[in-house]
């Protein structure tokens, strides 16, 4: 401009969802004179009303996080703390999800968004799962005022990015161990045996594996992509083996099995086929026993090792492999071309004892997929539009292992499928015995979007 020095700035960060102003000043001078400008755009925001604060990489990548869910820093914000209620999450709810409140609000009114898309689980609109600490950029917590275009809920906005490729080739490789042999034993654990001084260990051991890699896309003597086509690439492994967690059952003794409930004094057995006249001496004929439940206490429930009583430990092992694949395709010096494939699977065994089916342990699946599409263009200095196309899918699948017989096998009269369950409650004794149900929860998004700025 004729009569102003040239003005040149350096050293803007847009950080994620972030609008930045830069004021400009224009000085009287020559057009041979520059003034440069090497600084931080405002951090505060003085165009709109929200409140937001930003969680940025540094802050991820090494700030400790017991499992490496970067979620956990949204407790940093203030406003926001973990809700630990049970009716937040449910089984099919990815492992590792962190409910929060924010200002209050319930913790299933807090919006999570990854690379402008939606990531919500819609069973119980808890998070779906984040990428690790080493593919995301960073994300923004919005607690209160947030913009009309996102929607969906009131209570607060978690707005997250990965990484993306660059010019140059980075990438990195990292295990994280926890093993009961290297871990201080807590002081209140129980002892290893009556009157010992030492303490029980927890019995862990995980291992938390992976790597990135990122940079241009280069094809030898065919394709060069600096500066136009980048990639980004992640994957993370965690594998977590536990001592299990004992509980005792009250099952019937060798003598209550044949009949004998003598030892029983505080109270009359009576028989319910007799008007309920009282058993004489406590003591049932055999002849009454249901042949079903005679069955199932004879092959599945095992005599008491301690008076009563058993102790059963079933085990709970867990896998989660975690996948990011980005790609970045400069279009035009105004148009860009994003995608990204996200994939969470987990994973626990299932168990059933078949000579005692108080150790039962359902099979666990959850898979988390996600697709995005996004095409942004710079339709002059003054406005940007943005069309963005995503998938998501969700399932959990509960899938025990199954008894050898169904209820029908032993002599129910009723109608069972290939799926058998037994499910019995006897109170005062071992309260229930489950081997557990089978469930499907298929939960899926599309969703299409145009932001113009």
């Amino acid at each position: 401009m004729n009569g102003f020095k040239k003005y040149q700035t350096k050293g803007i960060r847009l950080q994620v969802n972030e609008v930045a102003r830069v004021d400009v000043n224009l000085a009287v001078g020559t057009a041979a004179e520059t003034v440069t400008v090497s600084s931080q755009a405002v951090v505060v925001d003085t165009t709109t009303a929200t409140l937001k604060t930003v969680v940025d990489q540094k802050r991820i990548e090494e700030l400790p996080l017991n499992g490496r869910n970067p979620t956990q820093l949204m407790q940093l914000i203030v406003g926001v703390v973990k809700d630990t209620r049970a009716d937040v999450t449910s089984g099919t709810t990815y492992p590792g999800t962190l409910p929060v409140s924010v200002n209050g609000n319930r913790s299933n009114s807090t919006n999570y968004v990854l690379d402008g898309a939606q990531n919500n689980d819609h069973y119980s609109n808890a998070a779906n799962p984040m990428p690790n600490p080493d593919a995301l950029q960073e994300f923004s917590v919005q607690t209160n005022n947030f913009s009309a275009e996102f929607g969906r809920q009131s209570g607060g906005l978690v707005n997250a990015v990965t990484k993306s490729g660059t010019n140059d080739i980075h990438g990195s490789a990292f295990e994280f161990v926890r093993n009961q042999a290297i871990n201080a034993r807590n002081f209140f654990n129980p002892p290893v045996s009556p009157g010992s001084n030492v303490r029980r260990d927890d019995g862990l051991k995980r291992n938390q594996f992976g790597a990135t890699v990122g940079g241009p896309v280069f094809i030898p003597k065919v394709y060069n992509g600096r500066d136009k086509s980048f990639f980004f690439f992640s994957y993370q492994g965690t594998a977590q083996r536990q001592t299990p967690i004992s509980a005792g059952r009250v099952v019937p003794t060798v003598a209550q099995r044949g009949g004998d409930f003598s030892a029983i004094t505080t109270r009359s057995l009576r028989n319910p086929f007799d008007n309920l006249a009282p058993f004489p001496g406590n003591r049932i004929p055999v002849s009454l026993f249901n042949p079903v439940s005679a069955a199932i206490l004879r092959d599945n429930i095992p005599l008491p090792t301690a008076g009563n009583t058993i102790s059963i430990a079933p085990p709970n092992a867990y896998r989660d492999d975690q996948f990011l694949v980005r790609g970045d395709q400069q279009l035009s010096s105004a148009n860009r071309l994003s995608g990204r494939f996200w994939s969470a699977i987990a994973s626990s065994p299932g168990l059933l004892n078949p000579a005692n089916y108080f150790e039962t342990v359902t099979q666990r699946g959850w898979n988390n997929t996600s697709v995005t599409l996004t095409d942004t263009h710079i339709v002059n200095p003054t406005l940007t539009n943005q069309f963005l196309f995503s998938y998501n899918h969700t399932n959990g699948d509960a899938v025990p292992v199954y008894p050898a017989k169904s209820l029908k096998d032993l002599g129910v009269n009723m109608y069972n499928d290939d799926k058998p369950q037994y499910h019995i409650t006897v109170a005062g004794y071992f309260d229930t015995l489950n081997t557990g149900d089978t469930n499907d929860f298929i939960r899926k998004e599309y969703q299409f979007s145009d932001t113009m700025r």
